[in-house]
C-alpha cells in the first residue's frame, strides 16, 4: 500500500459508498465505548476545577490542574500514535480505558489527603491514558466502515461525545453542588470502566504489525507525510493557535467569570453545557450536508469561535454567554467532522496512528503554555484585555489559514 493510498480501499468496494451506520454492529460497539469514555472526559476536569476553587485556588491554580492533561497529551501522543500502528487498536482502547478507571477510583479515595499540587499530575496520568486512546480510537474507525459512511460514522462519534458534553458537565456541576467531588470521580472511574466493557466486543481483525523501525523513525514516516501535504500543516497550525489562545483563556476564565458575574458554580456547567449541546446539530449537518469546499467552510465557521472568550470579555447576560459558547460548539464540530473524515481519506491506514497522533500533538502542543499564561496575563491585560486578546487571535488565525493552497477542499490540489 502506497502513501498515497485511500481509505476507499480498506473495505469492500460493493459497501464503499452505500448502506446505513446500523448495518455495522462493530462500529456501533465502538461507538457505545466511545460515548462512555466522554462522560468521563467531562466530568473529571469539571470536578477538580471547581474541588482547587473550593479550597481556595484560583485563576492560576485552575490552569494548572487543566495544564496538566495538555502536558500529558503533548508528551505521549506520539507514542501512542506509534502503538496505534503496531499493535491491535481494540486491546490499546481497552487498557487505556481501564487504566483511567483506575486512576480515577483511587483518586477519590485519597481525595482528601492529597494536596493540590498533586492535581497536577493526576490529571496528567489521566491525560496519558487519553493520550495512547485517541489515536488508536480514530485509526481503527475507517476499518470499520465503508468510505461513504465515514462522515456519518464521525458525526454520529461526535453527537455522542457532544451529548455527554452536555450531560457529564452537569453531572460534574451537580455532584460536586449537592454531594461532593469524591461522587463526580467515582462517576468518572465507572463510566472508563463501561467504555473498556463496551470495546472487548469489538472484534479487531487488524493483526499486530512487527515493528520495522525504532520509534523515531516511525515518527519521522509521519512527519513526511504530513509535511507533503502543506495544507494539513497550516489546519494543525490554526487549530493549535485557537486552543492556546481561545479554548486555554476562555476555559480558565469560565469558573472565575460565573461566580463572579453570574451567582455561582451552576451557571459554570450549564454554560459548558451548552457548547455541547450546540454542537449537536453542527454534527447532523455534517453527516448528511457534504459541501465540495468542506475546508472554505470549516476555516470561515471557526471565526465564530473568537465570540467563545469574546463573550466573557464583557458583562453580558447568561442567555448570551450560552449562545456564544453554543455557537462555538457548533463551528468547532462542523470543522472537525470534515477533517477527521479527510485524515482518514488522505492518509493510508499503516499511518493513520501516527498522523492523527501528530494532529493531536499539534493542536495541544501550545495548550499547557496557554493555561499556564492566562494567571500572568490576567495579571498584565486585566481579564478583560486578555480574553479580547484571545478572540482576536482565533478569528485572524481562521482567514489566514485559508490562504494556503488545498486548505479550501481539505485535499490535495491534484485531489487525490
Amino acid at each position: 500500500m502506497t502513501e498515497d493510498t485511500t481509505a476507499a480501499g480498506r473495505v469492500d468496494e460493493d459497501t464503499a459508498s452505500g448502506g446505513k451506520l446500523r448495518d455495522h454492529p462493530q462500529f456501533l460497539r465502538l461507538w457505545a465505548g466511545q460515548a462512555s469514555g466522554a462522560v468521563g472526559d467531562q466530568v473529571f476536569p469539571v470536578a477538580l476545577s471547581l474541588y482547587v476553587l473550593h479550597e481556595g485556588g484560583g485563576a492560576a491554580q485552575v490552569g494548572l490542574v487543566l495544564a496538566g492533561r495538555g502536558v500529558a497529551l503533548v508528551v505521549c501522543l506520539l507514542a501512542g500514535g506509534v502503538i496505534a500502528d503496531r499493535l491491535r487498536r481494540t486491546r490499546i482502547l481497552i487498557a487505556a480505558d481501564g487504566f483511567r478507571s483506575v486512576v480515577l477510583l483511587v483518586t477519590a479515595v485519597l481525595l482528601t489527603w492529597l494536596p493540590l499540587g498533586v492535581l497536577p499530575l493526576i490529571t496528567a496520568v489521566v491525560g496519558a491514558g487519553e493520550a495512547l486512546s485517541r489515536p488508536a480510537s480514530r485509526s481503527l474507525l475507517p476499518n470499520l466502515l465503508p468510505d461513504g459512511l465515514l462522515e456519518r460514522g464521525n458525526a454520529l462519534v461526535s453527537a455522542a461525545q457532544r451529548g455527554a458534553a452536555v450531560g457529564g458537565a452537569l453531572v460534574g456541576v451537580t455532584a460536586v453542588t449537592l454531594i461532593g467531588v469524591r461522587p463526580a470521580l467515582l462517576v468518572t472511574s465507572a463510566v472508563f470502566a463501561l467504555a473498556a466493557f463496551c470495546v472487548l466486543r469489538v472484534s479487531d481483525s487488524r493483526p499486530s504489525a512487527a515493528a520495522r523501525a525504532s520509534v523515531l523513525g516511525e515518527v519521522a514516516a509521519g512527519l513526511r507525510a504530513i509535511r507533503r501535504r502543506p495544507w494539513v500543516m497550516a489546519v494543525m497550525g490554526t487549530v493549535c493557535l485557537h486552543l492556546f489562545a481561545g479554548s486555554a483563556t476562555a476555559l480558565t476564565l469560565l469558573p472565575i467569570v460565573a461566580r463572579r458575574d453570574f451567582g455561582g458554580d451552576v451557571a459554570y456547567g450549564v454554560v459548558l453545557a451548552a457548547m455541547g449541546a450546540g454542537a449537536l446539530p453542527a454534527i447532523a449537518l455534517a453527516g448528511r450536508w457534504q459541501p465540495r469546499a468542506r475546508g472554505a467552510v470549516s476555516m470561515l465557521a471557526l471565526t465564530g469561535y473568537a465570540l467563545v472568550p469574546l463573550s466573557l470579555a464583557a458583562p453580558f447576560p447568561l442567555p448570551a454567554v450560552m449562545l456564544c459558547f453554543a455557537l462555538g460548539g457548533f463551528v468547532v464540530e462542523l470543522y472537525f467532522v470534515y477533517w477527521i473524515s479527510a485524515l482518514q481519506r488522505a492518509f493510508p491506514d499503516a499511518l493513520l496512528g501516527k498522523v492523527f497522533a501528530l494532529d493531536q500533538l499539534g493542536a495541544y502542543a501550545l495548550l499547557p503554555v496557554g493555561f499556564a499564561l492566562v494567571g500572568p496575563m490576567v495579571s498584565w491585560l486585566g481579564m478583560t484585555g486578555t480574553l479580547v486578546a484571545g478572540g482576536a487571535v482565533v478569528a485572524a488565525s481562521s482567514l489566514l489559514c485559508l490562504a494556503v493552497p488545498g486548505v479550501a477542499r481539505f485535499e490535495d490540489r491534484a485531489g487525490s
